[in-house]
């Protein structure tokens, strides 16, 4: 299993003492095998970038859900794989998982105690202070965003 890291990006912080910015992107493979990857990748990153580990906790679960749902329910990106994108500021962490589109677009379930599944984005929903889906020519991203605070 290869994941290629396809996009790294830093921005000082403004002023004195200021965090800075950074964004990481990697193309992971479309397989359930690559999710336990890409939340070690993210764990490392955050760690780096002095992130609580309650949130570090929180972001991971939030990567296994998005990537989940795009391995059950959308295609491949070009080229294959599914774009992980993670943008960390001083006060958020921004997770984003790009697919090759699907047959509708993700939306929230509300399934009763006995339902088996159907319950990734109300977990997304609950864990972030914002989430949605961006719609694209070439697919969606479902983007979740957790304060640091």
């Amino acid at each position: 299993m290869v994941v290629t890291e396809v996009g790294v990006a830093r921005e000082p912080g403004q002023h004195r003492g200021d965090r800075r910015a950074e964004t990481r992107a990697w193309v992971i493979p479309f397989t359930p095998a690559s999710v336990r990857r890409a939340r070690t990748l993210v764990t490392v990153l955050l760690r780096h970038n002095g992130v609580a580990q309650r949130i570090i906790d929180d972001t991971r679960v939030v990567v296994s859900e998005l990537l989940g749902n795009a391995l059950r329910y959308a295609r491949p990106i070009s080229g294959g794989g599914l774009r992980l994108t993670l943008h960390i500021d001083d006060e958020t962490v921004r997770v984003e998982v790009s697919d090759g589109g699907s047959a509708t677009l993700p939306t929230l379930l509300h399934r009763h105690g006995l339902s088996v599944g159907g319950r990734g984005l109300v977990i997304v929903r609950t864990l972030t202070r914002e989430w949605g889906v961006r719609e694209g020519a070439a697919g969606n991203t479902v983007f979740g965003v957790l304060g640091r605070a």
